[in-house]
């Protein structure tokens, strides 16, 4: 079975990979920041991660596969983030070239590009040129949804499920790609598996519009909401001037520019490599409540 690193363990996906990877009888290292405190299966070995200045190269050695899943999504300084993800991410790859490591699976985004309105895909497409397409991979998912996930659709849930009024920026009318974790996970699972190279997107096929896949989840969960449109530009002024006040707001500009950013990427080709099936959003949604 093979030997696999996976940073960012403690965070979102890379727990729910690391438990998956470790079920199938894979041999799971685990790079965090804080390994005293980590919630990992017993079985899971776990070493210091702080991009870009502590890599436990230790960890590295003999491992088949690297899987960088960490992300310094919480930084609000620009030039902090790009040094810990981007500098962050080029001293991890370097150190696993220097270990051995067979190859490396960077998880990305399908808002990476070098144009993205947010800061967040554009660092995340400066990542993806630190591999080698040849041996390396990245996948890039799509808005993934999980119980208990973050990101602009847990905001939009925790909004539903406590005051019951949900802001529809631009109208909603953004085309929504979602993915379920475990799809996630599977994807790099049988990336790893049959060697797959280069970039593949990992969502359903078929985008819905944001408004729609929130109402979806607002009848899932039995809740009943008003959804309230709103134009982008004056709710991200509006949210920029908190910013510079400091004042802390649930929503970042960051999150704004990205759902402002969403649009239709291709799959079909790269889900036939993989051999894989990604669930509807309605399955997904489904299996979450």
């Amino acid at each position: 079975m093979p030997a696999v690193v996976v940073t960012g363990a403690s965070g979102f996906l890379g727990g729910h990979l690391c438990r998956m990877l470790g079920a199938r009888g894979w041999e799971v290292r685990a790079l965090v920041r804080h390994p005293e405190a980590a919630s990992l299966p017993p079985a899971v070995r776990t070493g210091r991660l702080d991009l870009p200045d502590a890599v436990d190269d230790a960890l590295l050695a003999g491992a088949d596969a690297l899987v960088h899943a960490a992300w310094a999504i919480r930084e609000t300084d620009p030039a902090r983030a790009e040094r810990a993800n981007v500098q962050g991410t080029r001293r991890l790859v370097a150190a696993a070239r220097r270990a051995g490591v067979g190859r490396v699976v960077f998880v990305s985004s399908v808002a990476a590009a070098p144009d993205a309105p947010n800061q967040y895909g554009r660092t995340k497409h400066a990542a993806e040129a630190l591999l080698d397409p040849a041996r390396d991979l990245v996948v890039r998912p799509g808005t993934i949804l999980a119980r208990g996930g973050g990101g602009i659709f847990g905001l939009m849930r925790d909004l539903m499920q406590k005051v019951h009024v949900v802001p529809l920026f631009g109208g909603g009318r953004q085309p929504l790609q979602t993915v379920h974790v475990d799809d996630v996970c599977e994807a790099i699972a049988r990336g790893i598996e049959r060697r797959v190279t280069g970039a593949v997107n990992v969502a359903e096929p078929a985008p819905r519009a944001f408004r729609d896949v929130l109402r979806m989840a607002a009848e899932r969960m039995g809740v009943r909401c008003v959804f309230v449109p709103l134009p982008f530009g004056p709710a991200l002024f509006g949210v920029r001037s908190l910013e510079r006040l400091g004042v802390p707001t649930p929503l970042r500009s960051e999150s704004l520019l990205g759902l402002q950013g969403l649009r239709q990427v291709a799959v079909d080709d790269d889900l036939r490599r993989l051999g894989l099936r990604v669930r509807p959003v309605a399955e997904s949604l489904a299996q979450i409540f």
